[in-house]
């Protein structure tokens, strides 16, 4: 009896024995795949931070070719904030004015790119009622400016009769305007 004894415990030993050994490499597993989730997490992280830093290097150095592009060219041109909601006339990269502005309820604050436009349109209106016109992408008016109906959907910015009045005629049609975010 003795020898079916033997065999029985040490049956149920070694089964006893090879769940103890599956059960602690499964708690081993799980904390090592933890760690390889936290420094995945952690590097995509990284990458994620890495590539907005490239995007705004992107912004700024097109901005900057962009003022050289226009100290070359000796022309006028404008700059606009979307976020502080301010703008600046330069000439030759010395601001000439500043000046800040409303926007109209169909701004479209994020959506509007980043970039530069070029005035197509200067419109005149009764009583110093004048527009400039960026294609279909932005209207600078003052703020009692009547709009065409063609015109009724593109967004616009409004600024003060003295400061419309100013960059009205300093610019020329063909001027350019740089959208900065």
């Amino acid at each position: 009896m003795r020898n079916a004894d033997c065999g029985m415990r040490n049956g149920t030993n070694s089964v006893f024995a090879s769940v103890l050994i599956a059960v602690s490499f499964l708690c081993m597993g799980a904390d090592g795949g933890s760690a390889i989730t936290d420094d995945q997490a952690t590097i995509q992280a990284q990458q994620k931070s890495l590539q907005d830093r490239i995007e705004s290097l992107k912004r700024e150095q097109d901005l900057l070719l962009f003022q050289k592009a226009m100290y070359s060219t000796d022309s006028k041109y404008l700059l606009l904030d979307t976020k502080l909601k301010k703008g600046q006339l330069k000439y030759k990269n010395r601001v000439l004015k500043e000046f800040t502005y409303l926007t109209s309820q169909n701004f479209p604050g994020e959506r509007l790119k980043t970039g530069k436009f070029v005035l197509t349109k200067k419109q005149e209106g009764k009583r110093d009622r004048h527009a400039l016109v960026f294609g279909n992408a932005l209207v600078i008016q003052w703020k009692r400016a009547t709009v065409s109906p063609q015109e009724a959907d593109i967004p616009f910015i409004s600024l003060t009769k003295k400061e419309m009045l100013s960059i009205y005629f300093a610019l020329e049609e063909g001027a350019m305007l740089y959208v900065v975010k």
